[in-house]
């Protein structure tokens, strides 16, 4: 199995920087499809390929094509859609922060791509100086500076100038990585990316961690967390699921804690070692969570992994929570790790997506300024004069060039802060 690096400057040798123009088949492209929407449509989850084709489940940390916890794949071909309340696929964006599932081929192209949104509703809990709040009554921590111990970036926030802008009843949708934390006694989502909303959405979307499955209902992140009860749930669901909720407003409204939030639809929102043809590649980003020493396991994003045996890993930051980046196979039924990255690792392996990397073309960019604020691939920059490199100064404004940013979020709410910023002729 390849092993993946993501260290700065790695980008370019990856097949999918190399790669972007190569030829998809179209056939293919049909297949991968279909295996989405009839996935999607009866609660499965959508995509796993064949044939030399991968999974890969993270975070957005950029855009060349696209870059997944600091791999790269071109997306110039690939189908970007989200499930709805309906059960059906609509066309969505790809937004810096977001959590996707994509499907690619041996070389690094994306055929498909999910956008998986964990909640979509209004706040419920104001963020408190820790970032710890609430939507739709689920616990969401906000990463709110560059030293988090899990080695979490900052949250993307969207639509807010920051984290005090927050206003109770606004409408969130949040992406990230749910965990166990013992101080809630509950699963909750260290957020990756939230986006506040200008219109609150016919349905509201829960999600996290299945507890207490009986039947057609469960709660949500803890033993006494939101009841959901629905209509049916995918034939295999069970407990430790990550999955999905949607609800009407009004349902929503008239749930309680003796009163069960009555669903329209019910989807598991990771994989499982069924989804995957055997040896078939997952490339796993998130954060670790229930380590176990022992038996050698961790839980990322809901799926709990085997280590393999012999596999050298940094079990304190296992056991800290930090974020991984995985290649894990189908071993019989189980999901087994052959390689585990972490952030806190030593150079060239300790990016994983911790650091944004942008590749775009622009024009009318006065690069000479003291301080430039610009737009490349929907991401806000800022870029002081000491990072712009002297490939960018001598630039006509009307010039279309490419335009390299390496940088990350400091603080909610606010552009990326470039750390480089290097200029070549546009492509």
């Amino acid at each position: 199995m390849q092993k993946i690096h993501a260290s700065p400057g790695a980008y370019e040798r990856r097949a999918g920087w190399r790669g972007w123009m190569a030829a998809i088949s179209m056939g293919m492209l049909v297949l991968i499809l279909s295996l989405v929407l009839d996935g999607c449509g009866g609660g499965e989850v959508a995509g796993v390929g064949s044939g030399g084709s991968g999974t890969a489940s993270g975070t957005v940390s950029g855009f060349g094509s696209v870059i997944v916890d600091g791999v790269e794949y071109a997306d110039t071909r690939a189908s970007v859609q989200r499930p709805d309340g309906a059960g059906a696929l609509q066309s969505s964006a790809v937004k810096l922060g977001q959590r996707v599932r994509l499907v690619y081929d041996s070389n690094n192209n994306a055929q498909s791509i999910e956008v998986l949104s964990q909640l979509v509703g209004p706040v419920t809990a104001l963020p408190d100086n820790n970032g710890w709040m609430q939507v739709l009554g689920q616990w969401v921590r906000v990463v709110n500076n560059t030293s988090d111990p899990t080695r979490s970036t900052p949250t993307v926030l969207d639509g807010c100038s920051g984290v005090a802008a927050i206003a109770s009843g606004d409408t969130m949708e949040v992406f990230g990585s749910w965990v166990w934390d013992g101080s809630k006694s509950a699963t909750v989502l260290v957020a990756t990316r939230m986006e506040r909303l200008a219109a609150a959405p016919a349905l509201v979307q829960l999600g996290g961690v299945v507890q207490g499955l009986s039947g057609s209902s469960f709660r949500l992140n803890a033993s006494n967390g939101t009841l959901v009860q629905a209509s049916s749930v995918p034939t295999d669901l069970a407990d430790g699921a990550v999955v999905q909720v949607w609800a009407t407003q009004s349902a929503w409204a008239a749930a309680s804690s003796s009163v069960a939030l009555q669903a329209t639809l019910v989807l598991r929102s990771e994989t499982r070692a069924a989804d995957l043809a055997t040896g078939q590649a997952l490339r796993l980003g998130g954060l670790a969570s229930q380590f176990d020493a022992s038996a050698r396991t961790l839980v990322v994003q809901g799926m709990t992994v085997q280590l393999a045996a012999g596999l050298v890993v940094d079990e304190a930051a296992l056991a800290r929570g930090e974020f991984v980046s995985l290649q894990v196979q189908r071993v019989g039924d189980k999901l087994v790790a052959s390689s585990v990255e972490v952030r806190s690792g030593s150079a060239p392996n300790d990016d994983l997506g911790g650091k944004t990397l942008l590749i775009g073309n622009t024009s009318g960019i006065n690069w000479n300024a003291s301080n430039v604020q610009f737009s490349l691939r929907g991401v806000q920059v800022q870029a002081t004069a000491a990072v712009i490199d002297t490939s960018c100064k001598s630039v006509a404004l009307t010039t279309p060039i490419s335009v390299r940013v390496e940088g990350g979020v400091q603080t909610p709410g606010q552009p990326v802060t470039a750390t480089r910023v290097q200029c070549s002729p546009a492509t």
